[in-house]
């Protein structure tokens, strides 16, 4: 079976116009990514870059002007159920300055989806550099040169707002950004990042009359801590940021009466979690539960904790299942929809607007809906334990039947 598909992918990837050049690029932590840690560092181009604007249908797009050397079927007054469009044309924008292995890694995804699916296509990689308003017109002003009206653009909340603005011709896809964090309404952008809040409000059912809060100073931990502060602020007793995990914490953790009987939210990545969950273990720290949303769902956890460091920790989780081909697919590839979100929210994206929005296949393959812009996930809370993470019940936090395993 495995053959098979690596010949597919061969002869696929070789039938199609190029698609990008890998480059050696830093790995950045799944969910911490931010403008404020990696600051735009190229010059803007010099002069006034100018876009046409104009709002865009689904419709729209399916009569866009051919692209050199291509010869589609002419779609008006053709109902779009009955529309047939051999090759799904799709940019990739991506400021790699900003999200560093992110751009390879949802390409990567996006590409895998499409191979799947066993139909030509057109995939190109633009790389914006960072997320200046020159430079974001300059990309534009390139997609649309070469006819592409439908771009998946994995943004931060900043790039997507100032995109948001000048892309009004365009169907965008923004898998890294939740819409709560927009604010340019663009009828043409649709929104694939968690709802941490919701994440939040489901881990607080588990969490009783003394709440804790580590983070790391993020950007992303401030905003969960922030959420937390607005639904349970009068159980909060106490708040830290750890900048350093690596150091000795005893004297944070010993005696501390604060964390006894405390449901502690670990608001930082999975490593900075895992090891201070062990330094809670080495300590001995009386705390009833961890808590944590989607930045610990990941197999680095069991390979950086013990089993007494995982015993109390449950995780809220929004990947949901995807086909089992598809998954062995992206695994080829280099990409993981298992435990990445990015990668997943981009592959459930990419399978919406095809399917749905333009009709250019049926049958969706991934279950979540897209309702005003931004896509809804099924939040479930998981427990990590030996072989994968286990979903939980309400009462007392013991494991389900239903599993999600290892690889």
């Amino acid at each position: 079976m495995k053959q098979w598909i690596v010949m597919f992918l061969v002869c696929s990837v070789l039938s199609a116009a190029p698609l990008y050049e890998e480059k050696p690029v830093e790995t950045i932590m799944m969910g911490t990514f931010d403008e404020n840690t990696a600051p735009d560092t190229v010059q803007p181009p010099s002069g006034n870059v100018t876009v046409e604007e104009e709002v865009i249908s689904a419709e729209e797009y399916l009569k866009e002007e051919e692209m050199p050397g291509e010869s589609e079927p002419t779609v008006a007054a053709v109902p779009k159920a009955n529309i047939k469009l051999e090759k799904p044309k799709i940019a990739l924008l991506v400021p790699r300055k900003v999200i560093g292995a992110y751009a390879d890694s949802v390409a990567n995804a996006i590409l895998s989806y499409l191979l799947y699916n066993k139909q030509h296509f057109v995939l190109e990689v633009f790389d914006s550099k960072t997320q200046s308003e020159d430079d974001l017109l300059l990309a534009l002003q390139k997609i649309r040169h070469k006819g592409f009206r439908l771009i998946v653009a994995p943004l931060t909340a900043e790039g997507a707002n100032r995109f948001a603005k000048i892309a009004k011709d365009v169907i965008v896809y923004v898998p890294t950004v939740n819409i709560d964090d927009m604010q340019v309404d663009n009828p043409n952008f649709l929104y694939g990042g968690i709802d941490y809040k919701a994440q939040v409000d489901a881990l607080l059912q588990y969490a009783d009359h003394k709440i804790v809060i580590f983070g790391d100073g993020s950007t992303l931990a401030k905003k969960i801590s922030d959420y937390i502060h607005e639904s349970r602020f009068e159980d909060i007793v106490y708040t830290k940021e750890i900048p350093n995990v690596k150091a000795n914490l005893s004297y944070l953790l010993k005696r501390n009466s604060k964390l006894k009987d405390a449901a502690i939210f670990l608001n930082m990545p999975v490593v900075k979690s895992a090891l201070l969950a062990a330094q809670m273990s080495r300590y001995k720290v009386p705390y009833r539960r961890i808590l944590s949303t989607q930045v610990n769902y990941s197999p680095l956890l069991f390979t950086l904790t013990q089993r007494q460091d995982r015993e109390r920790f449950l995780i809220a989780n929004a990947i949901g299942q995807a086909p089992f081909a598809l998954q062995d697919i992206n695994d080829l590839i280099g990409s993981d929809i298992r435990y990445n979100w990015i990668n997943y929210a981009s592959s459930v994206g990419v399978d919406y607007i095809l399917t749905d929005l333009l009709g250019l296949r049926s049958g969706r393959l991934f279950s979540e809906e897209l309702f005003a812009q931004q896509v809804y996930y099924d939040t479930r809370i998981v427990k990590p334990e030996e072989g994968g993470f286990r979903h939980v019940d309400l009462v007392n936090a013991t494991p389900e039947p239903a599993t999600e395993t290892l690889p």
